[in-house]
């Protein structure tokens, strides 16, 4: 059941028990070769509409509602696991928001998901047991946003994740606030967070950032700092990659604010960023970076950037080991994009780019083509199609004690290139106001090649190793297709048909038969077909009541 119900003029109830999402878009996965998680948009209309407020500190990612469990089974040398369920399901949700005359924004976000099992087998005595994944679980947000002025805000921030039992809880308050002159001329934003994990070790952390910028006329500037303790953690309901360090920015700018007898926007950046290990002091990131945005007077984009990264810097997350980092050289690189006029019945999107390292052929570059064609006001098609190739990537495939090795306790690096395609079809088929058909396709092929195998040396250099045998290529490709139909029959209310057919594929052999990869992806028992009907009815509780 969905209910949405105006509690007044200002607040709305949104409502959901046990929800179905099926017919919700699919996740562009890719391959993931770095040490941090993929982060998937979030399309389920819930967690979607009206949640503004909830965006505040930028605290709530949602798709860890209904995600992946926080633990993997844990298997005997005579066990295997038959089932693991990839997602929890969610029980229910509701959220609570509006504004008061006074200016006070309240958001109540709240959700519950169900215990989650895997299912392992005894291979001698065929005994079955089951093994919590996840356990029963609440999410909770809560946001308090202050207006004045009619240009500032000050907000109170606060979200907690519970779980039953004896597994980890984590609970995070921020104060954040936005605060501009009556003349919207200067801005100071920034915000302080807190985070207390209570887990087999309690860990307390602080993510703290400042910001002072000109927001006015043709020239603006910034600058701005950021600290991240070691043990913030935010991840329970949020998302964040990177802690233990601090940070130093600014950018200055000069943009038109009116149109000229050639441009529409004109907009040329300078930005600056370094970032430095806490502990260490060493820098884990700097950036000079260029950009310039115009659209002439035909509307059509035009936009030029380019980075240089002029120092060493020191990774301390590639390594995938506590206080070990690779250093990683010098860098340049570039890009241009290209978009001409949508309102025409002909666009196209052009993004090329290229970057290097201060090493010998170690380089990247990519390129994205993007056609659209309206037909006429019923039938459009978008097509799109993505290339890139790195030469000589380093990065993390292993960590060994082998004391036949060269060297014992080894980080493993591969020296790799990396090769991945994209191509993404969408189109849409209006019969009327009321009724369309939708289709959106995807294909996605990614692979690395170890070209030689390294050892991470305590120095962050890196050195050839021998007597490392393992395949660890990588080679990852999916399918995805959606077709559906919408018709609108009623206000508020929706008929929705989909079929859907999906397939994915990980494997260590690298197959480079573009057309074989495709062929076997869509014949292959992996394939998996859903058909999906959905039937959803406004009903109006005022008419409803008036009728009755």
């Amino acid at each position: 059941m969905d209910l949405k119900y105006g509690i007044n003029d200002a607040f709305t109830l949104d409502l959901i028990l046990v929800p179905d999402f099926g017919q919700t878009k699919y996740d562009d996965q890719i391959l993931n070769l770095g040490p941090f998680e993929q982060q998937f948009n979030e399309n389920r209309p819930f967690f979607t509409e009206g949640t503004d407020l909830f965006s505040k500190g930028n605290l709530v990612y949602s798709r860890r509602i209904g995600g992946n469990p926080i633990n993997f089974p844990t298997v005997e040398a005579n066990e295997e696991i038959i089932d693991n369920s990839g997602n929890i399901n969610l029980i229910n949700a509701l959220k609570v928001s509006g504004r008061t005359k006074k200016g006070l924004g309240v958001g109540v976000l709240n959700a519950v998901t169900e215990k989650t099992t895997a299912t392992i087998r005894n291979n001698d005595t065929q005994e079955i047991r089951k093994e919590t994944v996840e356990p029963l679980a609440n999410y909770s947000v809560l946001v308090l946003d202050q207006r004045f002025r009619k240009n500032s805000s000050v907000t109170f921030v606060n979200t907690n994740v519970a779980r039953n039992g004896s597994f980890r809880d984590g609970n995070v308050t921020a104060l954040v606030w936005d605060l501009n002159t009556k003349k919207n001329t200067y801005n100071l934003a920034g915000n302080l967070k807190y985070s207390y994990i209570n887990d087999i070790e309690d860990k307390k952390g602080i993510n703290s950032q400042l910001n002072f910028s000109e927001t006015t006329g043709k020239y603006r500037y910034g600058a701005g700092a950021e600290i991240i303790t070691k043990d913030f953690d935010n991840n329970d309901l949020g998302i964040n990659f990177e802690t233990n360090h601090y940070s130093f920015y600014g950018n200055t700018s000069y943009r038109i604010l009116n149109p000229t007898k050639y441009l529409n926007t004109f907009n040329a950046s300078i930005n600056f960023f370094s970032q430095f290990q806490k502990e260490t002091g060493k820098i884990q990131s700097n950036n000079i970076n260029f950009e310039l945005n115009l659209k002439n007077k035909k509307n059509h984009y035009l936009g030029i950037g380019f980075d240089a990264n002029p120092l060493e810097t020191f990774d301390y997350y590639e390594p995938r080991t506590a206080s070990r980092y690779v250093i990683i050289p010098k860098k340049i690189e570039g890009f241009v994009y290209i978009s001409t006029n949508y309102n025409n019945k002909f666009a196209i999107d052009l993004n090329p780019s290229f970057s290097a390292f201060d090493e010998p052929g170690r380089n990247s570059y990519s390129f994205s083509v993007g056609p659209r064609y309206r037909f006429n006001d019923k039938l459009a098609f978008n097509y799109n199609f993505n290339f890139s190739k790195q030469n000589n990537n380093k990065g993390y495939i292993d960590s060994i004690n082998n004391m036949s090795l060269a060297i014992p306790n080894t980080i493993v690096i591969a020296n790799r290139n990396i090769i991945t395609y994209s191509n993404t079809l969408s189109g849409k088929y209006s019969l009327n106001s009321q009724m369309n058909f939708n289709i959106s396709l995807r294909h996605y092929w990614s692979y690395a090649e170890n070209k030689n195998i390294l050892s991470l040396e305590q120095n962050g250099r890196l050195a050839n190793l021998t007597g490392y045998t393992t395949n660890k290529n990588s080679s990852f490709y999916s399918w995805n297709t959606d077709i559906s139909y919408s018709w609108w029959f009623a206000a508020g209310s929706q008929v929705s048909i989909l079929y859907r057919n999906n397939a994915g594929a990980f494997e260590r052999n690298i197959n480079k038969d573009f057309r074989n990869n495709v062929t076997n992806l869509l014949t292959n028992d992996a394939l998996n077909h859903v058909f999906s009907i959905s039937v959803r009815y406004f009903l109006d509780y005022n008419e409803v009541k008036n009728k009755i």
